[in-house]
């Protein structure tokens, strides 16, 4: 019994000893239980938030379609990284091709093409630490692989296209022209993580 409690059955006991017709005082009312405060919830909504922020950086921002303002690169499929391992650069070749029939990093697939009969030139990829040989765009198009610009499971990253181009068009999800002339071409993208081997 709380210091509170025995106060009031000794009142209630002194006013029936002394009138016993006499109404009993009512207890008095138990304290308000305290209210969670502000402190606490904002630090409860900050966790629940950096959840969600961290959740969405693991699942590669949960995007799965290609914008204009972030297009989606292509996966090379299992069947296909040999004939597509012909564009990687020579001195990377074994390990990305290892790399990609082993899971562990597979390689992105893209398609370079001049969209006017002026347009064209030559350009290298940059992918992360990867940079492509030179490939000249002119009459057909050509079809290039690159390890994905970040790990595999991230979903996100950024292609760079460098050299001396006009009018190339870069076959992603949605596709884009650039022109190099003047100044290299960062491309931000996604890919979907969800078939790791090219399945």
């Amino acid at each position: 019994m709380s210091d509170n409690e025995r106060a009031i059955l000794e009142r209630q006991t002194e006013a029936r000893a002394g009138n016993p017709g006499a109404a009993v005082p009512p207890p008095a009312a138990a304290p308000p239980k305290s209210a969670v405060s502000p402190g606490v919830i904002a630090a409860i909504g900050g966790v629940v938030a950096a959840g969600v922020v961290a959740g969405t950086l693991l699942l590669g921002g949960a995007e799965k379609t290609g914008t204009v303002e972030r297009p989606a690169l292509s996966l090379v499929k299992a069947s296909e990284i040999d004939k597509a391992s012909g564009t990687v650069a020579p001195e990377e070749k074994d390990k990305v091709v290892e790399e990609a029939k082993a899971c562990r990093a597979p390689l992105a697939s893209m398609r370079l093409s001049r969209t006017t009969a002026k347009g064209g030139g030559v350009v290298r990829i940059r992918a992360g630490n990867y940079l492509s040989p030179a490939f000249t765009v002119a009459d057909g198009p050509i079809v290039v692989a690159v390890p994905f610009p970040g790990p595999y499971e991230a979903g996100k990253g950024e292609i760079v296209i460098e050299g001396a181009a006009k009018d190339v068009f870069v076959q992603l999800s949605p596709g884009l022209t650039v022109d190099t002339t003047e100044a290299v071409k960062r491309i931000p993208v996604i890919w979907d993580t969800s078939k790791p081997c090219g399945a």
